[in-house]
């Protein structure tokens, strides 16, 4: 079959659809999507949870909980133990189908009769303000985190301990506002940096220790800012850099940036990678348009967030852990031929399902745990089921949802977004494709304004000890206003609380009190990594010096529009760089990029 070009049902834009996506949407037995990529990531992310959590009282036993869902929200809520228990069965919901109404209503039906977890997880220990997480202990507001302990203001932690203010940090101890990082010990500020210890503002740094404001270096110990020092020269120099002062912390923090801008960067975080195109991707192979995909994924296409050994899946966001035959998933692991779900585990042959758990032969099902053959949480027989499934795809091919933008969501479309439990804000999909509340509504989905707050902010964030030294324990007291004011596009909380364990952690790690509440931080900690979308560019080294994008075609080389003088010599000599690739970097960005090849002659 030949390649085709299609125009996405929501966005208008166009997207190819290859030969060997056909082929795999054969495997599977589903249409060809109607949505581009994006957008299906977009759609996907609007049915989980971000990182907001409300007040809210169990069902079943009555205690006041933390929960994803707010109190007037339309769904029965159960808090963490409850909704694990034995005490009530989700089999009690079931349903016949109706083949006179649209499947997508029906199931919204199913979803405001079935308990929803307060907050989800297993193996968890003094960790109430946790949510996601597997195995973690002494957590506090740590999300999708897995074997990790005394943490805090996190996401996706993997065997971690001692870490604050996190992304996407694996294998390490005392760090602190960290992205896309690994194996860490004592660092401050550091993104996509591994096996380094010590150190403080590190961007793409492999092997170093007692390293201050430094980008692209490999294996070196007592750097300033890329400058090599002997050891004296830098604990003399260093100082003066004393990340308890915020005062100081705000100038280190311009200096390293100035610093990021003025060397290239490589197109893509790709590491020990076979024929891969995305970014932020560790030890894969054949995967094509993929972000944040590590450790073994193989023969996958529209990756957002997978790993440990994810296979000949499409379209997964955070999936993964030996699964394979994924498509159009969000948060399911350990499953193979799942489609159109979310959230679960330890599934086979399941389709638009939410919350199942060791289940096969599943369609359109809540929370269904160690079931089979079984459709709108009513149990049938093996042969009942192989009959009723083809009659309610036939019915959902002949009376599609229709949303109120007139998009039509026949088998084959993921959940419409209107449809969701949360509000679009405070979703996954508000983190990587940010709108407005008035676009959110033009579209038809829904928009949660902040709750009115009766708490009184007792200190302003301006009226801080400037020294992490001269802060006393009364700060734990204090209701601290967000510098931001929630006059941002940040879901900022407009204050927030010191906790007991994050000052002596500060203390400990000689770092200034933060300015803005945690989900502020959350959004500018994320502003050090691109986006979910890749563009055509072209290598920006041009011979001894690298230049702005616009001056490639230009005959002369007009000194002003120079922007880095190489070190080294590079295969093209004194030419412009021939190499062409796709990178997450917009062409409007300031950062000068430089293709592999060129990175490498440069910094490695």
């Amino acid at each position: 079959m030949n390649a085709e070009t299609k125009v996405c049902k929501n966005c208008k834009q166009n997207f190819t659809i290859e030969p060997e996506d056909f082929d795999f949407y054969k495997k599977i037995d589903v249409p060809p999507p109607t949505w581009c990529p994006e957008c299906r990531d977009m759609r996907r992310g609007a049915w989980r949870e971000g990182h907001t959590l409300h007040r809210n009282t169990c069902k079943l036993c009555g205690k006041s909980v933390i929960s994803i869902h707010p109190a007037e929200d339309s769904f029965i809520v159960y808090c963490r133990d409850c909704w694990y228990s034995d005490k009530w069965d989700p089999m009690d919901y079931a349903r016949d189908y109706d083949f006179n109404k649209p499947f997508f209503k029906q199931y919204r039906e199913l979803m405001e009769a079935v308990p929803r977890p307060a907050l989800t997880g297993t193996n968890i220990v003094n960790s109430d303000f946790s949510h996601a997480c597997l195995s973690c202990k002494n957590c506090y507001f740590t999300f999708w985190s897995y074997f990790s302990e005394n943490s805090q203001n996190s996401f996706l932690l993997l065997l971690s301990r001692n870490v604050y203010d996190s992304y996407v940090t694996d294998n390490s101890d005392h760090a602190y506002e960290t992205l896309h990082c690994n194996r860490l010990y004592k660092v401050r500020f550091g993104y996509f940096a591994d096996e380094c210890l010590d150190s403080s503002f590190l961007f793409d740094c492999v092997g170093c220790s007692d390293c201050f404001g430094c980008v692209n270096i490999r294996k070196q110990k007592y750097c300033l800012f890329n400058k090599k020092l002997s050891k004296e020269e830098y604990l003399q120099q260093i100082k003066y850099w004393d990340l308890g002062s915020y005062k100081r912390l705000e100038e280190a923090k311009e200096k390293f940036r100035t610093l990021y801008l003025s060397v290239p960067h490589r197109y893509a975080h790709v590491i020990n990678s076979y024929d891969v195109t995305g970014d932020i991707i560790r030890d894969s192979k054949n995967c094509k348009t993929c972000f944040s995909a590590l450790d073994g994924v193989q023969n996958c296409k529209y990756v957002y967030f997978g790993g440990l050994n994810l296979k000949d899946s499409y379209d997964v966001s955070a999936g993964g852990d030996t699964s394979e035959l994924l498509y159009e998933i969000l948060g399911v692991t350990r499953s193979q031929n799942v489609s159109f779900s979310v959230g679960g585990g330890n599934l086979e042959n399941i389709a638009y399902c939410d919350w199942a758990q060791n289940s096969r032969k599943l369609f359109g099902c809540m929370s269904l745990r160690n079931k089979k053959y079984c459709v709108l949480n009513k149990q049938y027989s093996k042969e009942e089921y192989e009959e009723i499934i083809p009659k309610i795809k036939k019915h959902m091919d002949e009376m599609p949802y229709m949303d109120k933008k007139g998009r039509v969501y026949k088998y084959g479309e993921f959940f419409p977004t209107e449809l969701s439990a949360y509000p679009y804000n405070q979703s996954f999909a508000f983190t990587w494709n940010p709108k407005t509340k008035d676009e959110v509504l033009s579209e038809g989905w829904k928009w949660r304004d902040p709750h009115w707050r009766s708490y009184k902010i007792s200190l302003e964030s301006d009226n801080l000890p400037d020294h992490i030294n001269d802060t006393p324990d009364t700060i734990l007291n204090e209701v601290i206003g967000c510098a931001h004011k929630s006059e941002c596009n940040e879901e900022c909380t407009t204050a927030f609380r010191i906790t007991a364990e994050e000052l002596a952690f500060c203390r400990k790690m000689n770092i200034a009190i933060p300015r803005l509440c945690p989900n502020c931080r959350y959004t500018q900690r994320l502003k050090w990594r691109n986006g979910h979308h890749l563009y055509k560019r072209k290598c920006m080294c041009a011979g001894k010096i690298a230049k702005g994008p616009a001056s490639r075609d230009l005959a002369e080389r007009d000194k002003s529009q120079i922007v880095y003088t190489n070190a080294t010599s590079h295969f093209h000599g004194e030419n412009f760089c021939p190499n062409e690739f796709e990178t997450t970097f917009p062409p409007e960005k300031p950062e000068i990029i430089y293709c592999k090849d060129c990175y490498n002659g440069e910094f490695l």
